[in-house]
């Protein structure tokens, strides 16, 4: 009831203002407003009878109540709790202080801003988070402290006007004052709202969430070219302008950022989930009118998405025969990874034109296999290659073949295997020489009938053996054909000989090589017979060698494929070296835990670690391996390390790629102890990089940091660790003279390098305490009753060129696109006669120039959008015919507009300032396109609506 007697008498107060008496005629309600007679006169009859200090109205007293100084930067604040009611005694009394007080407080804190400013002109933005819930008692007193602000500025001389604005009016002011401003080059990360408090935790708060909004951005633009390449009809804007709600939607500052509720969060995600999934059925129809080249025709398929990133997939764990359809959304050629979950068994993959590929049957890792929200019947992933082109699809048939005798394995044994990595290392030479010969011997053949895929089922089957940490160094690793013997004895020369029984000189070579195996393995082991040497431990044999990185080698095991090779410690799986285009950098990759600051947030010492903020306990502790185990094959070969905490880490080497994964898999993170815990990624290496690293400013360019500094004031850090914490949108790295160090990341993360040579990501938080700036909850994610899980992915660099590195970044982040569909009722021969390749740019864009957006506009036009990310140079313009880019397009007309398309660029007028340092760097970049040739200058952004028409004369659908 004071609330509402408040208003009353504050609308009362208003409405005499146009009065000429003191009688006031208060008319009681409006059309419709009477349904209920008797509960309207119960109540004015309570507000007639409520004894009220009115004449508090009459005053000069701007109604507030406040602390006795401004409090906050952000003015809005100051009046959080205006015009505030309480009662004493069962009285309502409307809380005051004299408007000449309030007014001076506001004047003075108007000339403390203004002493920070160049021109007559002072922005003072009102409200913030939480204050404009009452929007008319707000407007009524700002009305209040501009009336009363321009009074006591008129009365006592004072050079001050206060008036509403807008950004416009206020940017124009300070252009016509023309005064000379200061320039600001690096960014205002990280920030602190006091010593203990970085708000840099939220760099990497709610890591699903960010990985989920990156997926959907993804899925953004491959429905928006998909509309305009396949000429689809105009009625799909409706579910594609729900997409794009969703994503602007993630975009709000406590999405992206982790900030918000957890209820708040699953809405979040539902929105986005559901706003995807009705936007598919742009890509479906897209995909049926490519496939059978006519979109009029019923679909043969339904396109299926999948929790790849819990490795299920209920169409292709179940079904005998499925498609996998693959979307690139970027304009130059791309070679992906493909991991299908399936159950064990033996798989043929067949490309677009018929052709079976190579494909490798991998265990799924057991980290992976116990997440909790798991639901799903596939033991293994099937991995293949795509090589897909610009804006291009293609469409794989996936068959489960039914086992053979030749396909047994009487022993039980598997080829690639290992207990641990000594034995890997001991015949990957030999083995790599017979996959070589085989693939020489049976060309297209080898695929259907060698033991690459053949065997793959029966090797994973073998559960992971634990490698004790810590194993002593074992004995020397015998280099020679004798380690061939564990591949060989299983081979079926048979499958080698063509049909009509003649043998090729190739297979009776290679029949040679593996008696002379056998045979040499006979020998050794009669050897060893004889030479039973004591074993001796790691000191004496530091202690017998002149050289001891001879020593160091009996104790490491190597992965490798034709770009890179990573050396590996053979007792706990830790990665020791990486080379890569001739360059050797010893390098480690480790997990660690920090323990996050618990506290009531009372005052700074007592301030917790939350969803903002990050303030570590301490120094991290280190997960320590349980357990390390070797998968290879003809496509990958990785590294598994099980770490304690709950945690996993696993290197990874693709053939043909060049870049090293790194995939993690950490949670429920354990806060039994009642601490919460904040995992993150260190790599360690030995690049000499000081104490500079470089983090991407939304993957457009590289920022340089350096570690316990700010450019332009000296620092103290009561918080060493949180305040050296950066975003890294996309990438973090170091250098040195030789060799630059980049990691990629597949989701927003906070990073930094603590010290030389090191690059640190956090990786997922799980935090037990509220950090006191509005969230109102700890940051405790939970799923199906335990700690959230979170599985990602880094990609590491090594010595790459900035052309290859944002190449490889944009690749990352914009990962193809993977649907899956049930082909138990499509045979292969009809699937074969689909078309089932299909490319949307005639040929891949030229080094340095990115589609950033292809998309429908209005009027029948679209709208694109080049972007150049080269670095400035001589020859960093890049020249693109418009005209000749697409393959189902023809180009009409092209004007470009402004980077927002809401102005035409030939009716924009850029202003310029007059700076201290230097004259406006972003001088207009003369015009020299011809026709639809136009050309984008480095770091450029060029946007264009585009009349067209598609190839077979058609306008859109």
């Amino acid at each position: 009831m004071p609330s509402k007697v408040g208003r009353f008498l504050e609308v009362v107060a208003n409405m005499s203002l146009g009065y000429r008496t003191s009688n006031i005629l208060v008319t009681m309600g409006e059309d419709f407003q009477y349904q209920d007679a008797a509960m309207w006169f119960q109540n004015l009859d309570k507000l007639i009878q409520v004894r009220l200090m009115s004449e508090a109205y009459r005053s000069n007293n701007i109604l507030v109540t406040m602390g006795d100084d401004f409090q906050y930067k952000d003015a809005g604040m100051w009046f959080k709790n205006l015009d505030k009611l309480i009662q004493v005694g069962g009285q309502v009394i409307v809380v005051t202080s004299p408007g000449c007080t309030q007014v001076g407080k506001f004047l003075e804190y108007v000339r403390e801003m203004g002493a920070r400013y160049r021109s007559g002109n002072v922005l003072v933005t009102m409200g913030g988070d939480f204050t404009y819930q009452d929007a008319a008692m707000w407007f009524t007193n700002l009305d209040k402290l501009i009336q009363y602000t321009n009074l006591k500025a008129a009365k006592d001389g004072l050079n001050v006007k206060l008036f509403y604005s807008t950004p416009d009016c206020y940017l124009k002011a300070v252009k016509d004052a023309y005064p000379s401003l200061p320039t600001k080059q690096d960014d205002f990360f990280p920030y602190a709202s006091d010593p203990t408090a970085y708000w840099t935790g939220y760099f990497t708060s709610r890591p699903t969430t960010k990985y989920f909004e990156r997926r959907g951005n993804t899925y953004l633009q491959m429905v928006k070219q998909l509309q305009v390449l396949a000429n689809l009809p105009e009625h799909n804007m409706f579910v594609l302008d729900e997409l794009k709600s969703a994503m602007g939607v993630m975009q709000h500052h406590d999405a992206i950022t982790g900030t918000e509720k957890q209820h708040v969060a699953n809405d979040y995600v539902r929105l986005l989930d559901s706003a995807i999934e009705d936007a598919n059925i742009i890509a479906k129809q897209a995909f049926n009118k490519i496939t059978q080249r006519d979109g009029l025709k019923p679909p043969l398929l339904i396109y299926e998405r999948c929790a790849l990133n819990e490795s299920s997939c209920h169409v292709s764990e179940t079904k005998r025969s499925f498609v996998v359809t693959v979307y690139n959304p970027l304009a130059w050629k791309v070679s992906e990874p493909i991991r299908v979950p399936v159950v064990e068994g033996s798989y043929a993959v067949f490309a677009p034109n018929g052709e079976e590929i190579t494909s490798q049957l991998i265990d799924i890792p057991q980290a992976v296999v116990e997440i909790p929200t798991r639901v799903s019947s596939a033991t293994h992933e099937l991995v293949f290659l795509a090589y897909l082109h610009p804006l291009g699809l293609k469409s794989y048939y996936v068959t489960r073949k039914d086992k053979n005798k030749r396909d047994a394995n009487p022993e039980g044994q598997r080829s690639d295997y290992y207990e641990n990595l000594k034995g890997y290392w001991s015949d990957i030479k030999w083995k790599s020489y017979l996959e070589t010969l085989l693939v020489k011997t049976v060309g297209k053949q080898t695929v259907k009938a060698a033991h690459v895929d053949a065997t793959a089922a029966q090797k994973a089957a073998v559960r992971d053996k634990a490698l004790p940490a810590g194993r002593g160094i074992p004995d020397a690793v015998a280099r020679s054909k004798e380690s061939l013997m564990p591949i060989v004895r299983d081979v079926d020369l048979d499958v080698l000989r063509d049909s009509d029984e003649v043998v090729s000189e190739d297979v009776l070579e290679l029949q040679k090589i593996i008696r002379e195996a056998k045979g040499a393995g006979t020998r050794q082991r009669e050897s060893a017979k004889r030479l039973n040497y004591p074993r001796l431990n790691d000191e004496e044999m530091r202690m017998l060698s002149d050289d001891p990185l001879v020593v160091e080698a009996f104790g490491e095991a190597y992965i490798q494929n034709e770009y890179i090779k990573l050396r590996i410690d053979n007792g706990t799986g830790r990665l020791s070296q990486l080379t890569q285009k001739n360059t050797s950098l010893d390098l480690s990759v480790d997990l660690h835990s920090y323990s996050g600051h618990g506290g009531d947030n009372s005052n700074t010492s007592m301030r917790a670690s939350g969803a903002y903020i990050f303030r570590p306990a301490g120094d991290p502790r280190k997960l320590a391996p349980r357990s390390a185990t070797v998968r290879s094959g003809p496509l990958v070969s990785e590294v598994r390390v099980r770490l304690d905490g709950n945690a996993a880490s696993t290197l990874r080497l693709y053939e043909g790629l060049d870049y090293t994964e790194h995939e993690f898999v950490a949670g429920p993170l354990p806060v039994d102890d009642a601490v919460g815990k904040e995992y993150v990624a260190r790599y360690e290496s030995g690049v000499r990089s000081g104490r500079a690293f470089y983090t991407d400013c939304n993957g457009r360019q590289a920022l340089r940091r350096r570690r316990d500094e700010r450019p332009q004031w000296n620092l103290t850090l009561e918080e060493p660790v949180a305040g050296n914490y950066y975003p890294v949108t996309e990438f973090i790295s170091i250098e040195d003279e030789s060799t630059r160090l980049t990691v990629l990341t597949d989701r927003s993360e906070g990073g930094s390098s603590l010290a030389e040579g090191q690059i640190e990501l956090m990786l997922h938080r799980r935090l037990l305490y509220d950090d006191a700036f509005g969230v109102g909850e700890a940051l405790n994610e939970t799923a199906a009753g335990l700690g959230l899980v979170v599985r990602g992915s880094h990609r590491i660099l090594v010595g790459a060129s900035k052309v290859e590195e944002r190449k490889r970044t944009l690749e990352f982040h914009y990962r193809p696109v993977v649907f899956f569909s049930d082909a138990e009722r499509l045979k292969y021969v009809d699937w074969l006669a689909l078309n089932n390749m299909f490319q949307g740019v005639r040929k891949p864009l030229p080094d340095g120039i990115h589609l950033l957006t292809l998309e429908p506009w209005k009027d029948g036009t679209l709208l694109l959008r080049l972007e150049n990310y080269l670095e400035r140079a001589d020859d960093s313009t890049v020249e693109v015919d418009l005209g000749t880019l697409f393959n189902s397009l023809k180009i009409r007309a092209v004007r470009e507009t402004t980077l927002a398309a809401n102005q035409w660029l030939s009716d924009s007028v850029r202003w310029t300032w007059k700076t201290d340092e230097f004259s406006d760097p972003h001088e207009p970049l003369a015009n020299s396109d011809q026709g639809t040739r136009v050309k984008i200058a480095a770091k450029q952004i060029r946007t264009f609506v585009v009349e067209y028409e598609h190839s077979d004369g058609q306008k859109r659908e």
